[in-house]
């Protein structure tokens, strides 16, 4: 009885100190474009969890700007805070600053940023994946022939990835015809330059149109938006990331389909790591002994919307 009693007050007296020592914890988010409705997701997510631990989180945006980035890593260093989380970074471009994060002996955890040495791991779908099904999802539309426009991002590793594999499945479809590639600019007014371009091609295109490939889904919403008023409802339209948004579009057929990314499950694992790195004492090894940790994203069409 004795004994018990003694465990039980063991166990109590971890507790307290675990919860003590977690509500110490100040954790830094960056994020590179919250207007980007995939990294507001992220973000809101993380944010949500962190606070449910009783954590601290200063969280900031970077509104596309490398530069902004860099210095907003050296901020949070000189915080001292307990561990780093950045979603949809740019890893490469902000290396020096990210290398004094981690000569400080912060934890730095990516987030659909692809994985530079350092950094505890990079947590991810497979954008190659994501970029075969969006590609073969519309040549197979098409039924293998036809004209589309394409609407590319190529900053971010990601959208890159995503591209790099639609042009290699067009190789393969000589029937299929790019009206038109649109490469969007790093910058805050990515929705309204993309509904300025598809103005141009809706113009001199019209009817000849037949589908459009959008690298992420706010590019796909200016674009359907445009088709739809200029009465060119038939387009088949596909994108990625899966926002409640697009399920909607979907729905009422202005979208065909989008690979849909697991953002809120991404910001779990990453608080997962975190929580095992900085409050458990896990070494890096242990806690993330591979450093691309994938998370599966299914094609969504009207057919088979959540």
């Amino acid at each position: 009885m004795v004994w018990k009693k003694g465990m039980l007050l063991v166990s109590i007296f971890m507790f307290i100190v675990i919860f003590s020592f977690s509500s110490d914890i100040t954790v830094g988010f960056i994020a590179t474009n919250l207007a980007a409705e995939a990294q507001a997701r992220v973000a809101e997510s993380f944010d949500k969890l962190a606070k449910d631990k009783g954590w601290k989180t200063v969280i900031l945006n970077s509104q596309g700007y490398y530069e902004t980035q860099a210095n907003q890593l050296e901020n949070l260093v000189q915080m001292k805070v307990d561990a780093i989380v950045m979603a949809m970074a740019h890893p490469l471009e902000v290396k020096p600053s990210l290398d004094k994060a981690i000569k400080a002996g912060i934890p730095i955890i990516t987030i659909d940023s692809g994985y530079v040495d350092g950094v505890v791991a990079d947590i991810t779908a497979d954008n190659f994946v994501i970029g075969a099904k969006m590609s073969t999802y519309l040549v197979d539309s098409l039924g293998g022939q036809g004209n589309i426009i394409v609407i590319k991002f190529e900053p971010h590793h990601g959208t890159r990835k995503r591209g790099k594999v639609l042009d290699v499945v067009l190789s393969e479809y000589p029937q299929i015809n790019v009206l038109a590639e649109y490469t969007l600019a790093v910058g805050a007014n990515f929705v309204e330059n993309t509904r300025s371009a598809m103005e141009t091609y809706a113009l001199k295109y019209g009817k000849q149109l037949d589908g459009v490939w959008c690298a992420f889904d706010q590019l796909a919403y200016a674009a359907s938006d445009v088709l739809q008023e200029y009465g060119l409802n038939d387009v088949i339209v596909v994108s990625a990331d899966g926002n409640q948004e697009t399920f909607r579009r979907i729905k009422e057929k202005t979208m065909t389909a989008t690979v849909a990314q697991p953002f809120e499950e991404m910001a779990s694992k990453a608080i997962s790591l975190v929580e095992d790195i900085v409050v458990k004492g896990m070494s890096i090894e242990q806690a993330a002994p591979r450093k691309i940790i994938y998370l599966d994203a299914p094609l969504v069409d009207y057919y088979s919307l959540p």
